[in-house]
């Protein structure tokens, strides 16, 4: 995010957020609750804790396994569990016009079709509050957990003067792990946790959305020159946190090149950290990550770091069990690289720790932001995830790796083929049509497009298509046609579509990254068919076929894909690419090697005349094996509409 036959990628079902921006102060009578931004203006409630010290150690103790403060006070007095802790900090923040701010903005966010962003602002001078777990609030008229609810991300706003930019990355994602063991701390399993940490981690890696790297020793000098080599997105800290109460700062330890700690305060760590702008996040899995001082919020490591620049932090408030580590870590960053901001990746992670059997560890990480809207990391309109949402009337898409690839044959069947000779052409990463564009699909911007004619010869009536055959390839359009298509449906989605060149075609269909036997180095297995080296008439619709007209997209299934999963790319119907051949069809202008920059994929009005032809490619239910193959190339004339010849559409990368 989805297509059809393929497993959907996560929906966000939300794709945008309004902020809800509560502050919460002290008076000279006690503690008072300003919403001070909001869709439904301003609102104020005085109140008081709604707990005894007492009920505060026994909930702690009892119900998270915790000490509360100083003085741990009196465990006699029955444990609350967490709905009833969060339903009391509810009913007493959330009191009077408070209530009703909140119950109108999520409304009117719903009315806008956006979720409504929680942003708690806590007074620097009340840091015992600090230390309450917030993401318990439980709302009894919404009958649920605020933070298990996309809609309702809570998130720990600390201000800061500098604002955040999000940050546009292709994935995949870089996450870099540190994983500090020192000789001289409490022992602590982190191999295991990183081993936990890349299983997590192995699907996203294996399809190209995260990329895992390990520090190879965990010294904040190699941290230093790791980030001096390259990008990180995000920081993964696996080992032990501190927190010194009389120095009232924070710290993790790191090793040092003797195996010993190397206790490095929030502020080195910060400073560090502070100058490699494309890190958008640390992930701190260490025991008092998320602690504060008694007198000062900011003391703690990931509210230092967020002061100091870093975007956000997420960190522990209390220790969280092997289990819920593992799907907190998998869900939220498979989240985060799906395009969420994230404060709805943590929502959807603890939606999955508690659908676990977890009925309080969801409310263990916390979220320290200074962004606007968390939307920390955002994808490119063509992104380069395997599936991506599209609406229904847009063509499904697939992606197509970077990388060199062999183009065309150093044995054409004859000279006038024009495939000679072969030679690496390298190609950025793209996405490119699984089928041809049908007749529904087209029919969607034929009924909006009046200056745009039907298809000719097609079986259209009026601008419908014919009934029989919607999901049948759209034919007798015009390369102009098609390229109108193009720039209506990127105007309709707000994504680069365009036709593909015949390199991108031609890559998609015959380029096979995932041969055995080769060099590292290697441009791919070239491939003479989609699905292998030999010919095979019955993966798809030629003319031994018997068949005489189109067959629906998808009738040869996988049988007859290519390697990257784009179907029905020969046979069926001929395809327009944008590459332009020249005037005469028995000798281009445009011969090989392709050379995108040499005019041949210049579609400006002056070169886009009938008299410059363009490529088409993969034949059609008319044509025989000879002529089916992934390096063959033909032309026509631009405004040729003929009842065998279609298209699919690329997108950029």
């Amino acid at each position: 995010m989805a297509g059809f036959g393929h497993r959907q990628e996560p929906v966000l079902t939300i794709s945008a957020y309004e902020n809800f921006d509560l502050l919460i102060d002290q008076t000279a009578q006690g503690l008072r609750a300003r919403v001070i931004r909001s869709l439904a203006g301003e609102a104020t409630a005085d109140f008081q804790l709604p707990f005894t010290e007492g009920e505060l150690a026994a909930f702690f103790a009892d119900t998270l396994g915790l000490e509360w403060g100083e003085e741990h006070g009196s465990t006699e007095e029955p444990a609350l569990d967490v709905r009833r802790f969060g339903e009391r900090l509810y009913q007493a923040v959330f009191a009077g016009d408070v209530s009703t701010c909140l119950l109108r903005s999520l409304d009117r966010a719903a009315d806008r079709q956006a979720g409504l962003r929680i942003r708690l602002r806590l007074d620097r001078g009340l840091p015992h509050l600090a230390a309450l777990p917030w993401e318990y609030l439980y709302a009894p008229e919404l009958q649920r957990f605020l933070a298990l609810s996309d809609q309702t991300p809570i998130v720990r706003y600390l201000e800061v003067v500098q604002g955040v930019q999000p940050l546009e990355v292709i994935p995949p994602l870089v996450l870099l792990a540190v994983v500090s063991k020192p000789q001289d701390a409490p022992a602590l399993d982190v191999e295991a946790e990183w081993q936990r940490l890349r299983l997590a981690l192995a699907p996203m890696e294996a399809r190209g959305l995260v990329q895992v790297e390990r520090l190879e020793q965990p010294w904040l000098s190699s941290l230093q020159q790791r980030l001096r080599r390259g990008s990180v997105h995000l920081l993964h800290f696996i080992g032990h946190g501190v927190f010194d109460e009389s120095a009232g700062r924070g710290a993790l330890l790191f090793e040092n090149a003797s195996g010993q700690s190397d206790v490095v305060p929030a502020e080195a760590l910060g400073t560090l950290l502070h100058d490699h702008r494309s890190m958008r996040l640390a992930f701190l899995s260490a025991c008092e990550g998320a602690r504060g001082g008694s007198g000062n919020v900011f003391a703690g490591v990931a509210q230092h770091l967020v002061a100091q620049g870093l975007p956000a932090v997420l960190a522990m408030q209390f220790p969280v069990s092997d289990r819920a580590a593992v799907v907190l870590s998998q869900v939220f960053y498979q989240s985060l690289a799906d395009g969420y901001p994230a404060d709805a990746a943590l929502s959807e992670a603890r939606k999955a720790m508690a659908a676990a059997g977890d009925d309080r560890e969801w409310g263990t990480p916390v979220l320290f932001s200074r962004s606007d809207d968390n939307r920390l990391i955002t994808l490119p309109a063509g992104d380069a995830r395997p599936s991506i949402e599209i609406q229904p009337f847009e063509p499904e898409t697939m992606l197509v790796a970077a990388g060199p690839f062999l183009m065309g044959t150093d044995t054409p069947p004859s000279a006038e083929s024009f495939e000679a000779p072969q030679h690496q052409v390298t190609l950025r990463s793209y996405r490119l049509g699984r089928y041809p564009v049908t007749n529904r699909q087209y029919a969607a911007f034929i009924r909006q497009e009046k200056a745009i004619d039907p298809p000719k010869d097609a079986g259209w009536f009026l601008r419908e298509p014919p009934a029989d055959r919607l999901d049948h390839p759209v034919t007798g359009v015009s390369w102009h046609d098609a390229m109108a298509y193009c720039r209506w449906l990127q105007a309709q989605t707000n994504r680069p579509y365009h036709l593909p060149t015949e390199a991108e075609w031609e890559r998609a269909a015959s380029w096979d990254p995932r041969a055995e036997g080769l060099a590292a180095d290697s441009s791919g297995q070239k491939r003479a068919y989609p699905w292998g080296d030999e010919w095979d008439g019955s993966r798809c619709n030629a003319r031994e076929s018997g068949i005489g007209t189109t067959t629906p997209v998808g009738t040869y299934g996988q049988a007859g894909a290519s390697p990257c999963g784009c179907e029905d790319m020969l046979g069926n119907v001929q395809e327009w690419t944008s590459t332009a051949w020249g005037t005469r069809k028995d000798s281009p202008d445009y011969a090989y090697p392709y050379r995108p920059d040499d005019g041949r994929e210049d579609s400006t009005p002056a070169q886009a005349t009938p008299g410059i032809w363009r490529v088409h490619r993969g034949g059609s239910y008319r044509e025989d094996a000879a002529s089916l193959r992934c390096t063959a190339r033909s032309a026509s004339a631009p405004d040729s509409r003929l009842r065998w010849r279609g298209f699919r559409v690329a997108m950029d990368i």
